[in-house]
């Protein structure tokens, strides 16, 4: 496995139109992108349960900014293999209904799940719940905003509500790869693939 970074950021109330990466820059040197960690449009249930975009692309050196949405999401990072697709980690998470596209086993969050990349090197081990509530195998993680301490988790962030202000994380990524940044809630990960990539070229 490799180290993982997570990275979370308060959110303020923006419109639709804002739901895609943003790139400002501060000087000649450096571009943020932002990316939203829960939908700000749909801020409750399975639907806020989303990272938007769910793939973007930046240069060595630059940073992301996440900009978090709706309740009780926290922000792990793991790097992953460049041949590491969607496909092969929702295809290790819970199954979804086709039809209502929820999760089939509502105790699957709770068990023991390995996710591995694309060239199947082990990302991360969750262990059970109890007594590991939070999505959060340190072995190769890079960032993690709720973690567990023995016993005791993390409370997750703060997200923005219609009326107030997220939380803010920002995260410059130092090395070339791609990372995978997963919400540490285990509901959320596990069963409602909440879950993204960061390409750093």
């Amino acid at each position: 496995m490799k180290s993982r970074q997570a990275i979370s950021i308060g959110g303020v109330t923006l419109a639709l139109t804002f739901a895609l990466p943003s790139y400002a820059r501060t000087d000649d040197a450096e571009i943020n992108t932002i990316v939203y960690f829960g939908d700000p449009v749909t801020l409750t249930g399975p639907g806020n349960q989303v990272v938007v975009p769910d793939e973007v692309s930046i240069e060595k050196g630059q940073t992301v900014t996440f900009v978090v949405y709706g309740p009780n999401h926290g922000i792990a990072l793991y790097p992953v293999s460049s041949t590491t697709t969607r496909d092969d980690i929702t295809a290790q998470l819970c199954p979804h209904d086709p039809a209502t596209n929820a999760c089939t086993d509502p105790v699957f969050a709770n068990g023991d799940h390995t996710t591995r990349d694309g060239k199947d090197n082990v990302v991360i081990v969750t262990g059970t719940n109890p007594p590991f509530q939070r999505v959060d195998d340190p072995t190769d993680r890079l960032l993690a905003t709720s973690a567990q301490i023995d016993g005791v988790a993390g409370v997750f962030l703060t997200g923005a509500t219609d009326t107030s202000p997220g939380t803010h994380v920002q995260f410059r990524f130092a090395k070339s790869g791609r990372y995978l940044v997963v919400c540490m809630n285990r509901n959320h990960y596990l069963a409602n693939w909440m879950f993204g990539f960061i390409n750093v070229q």
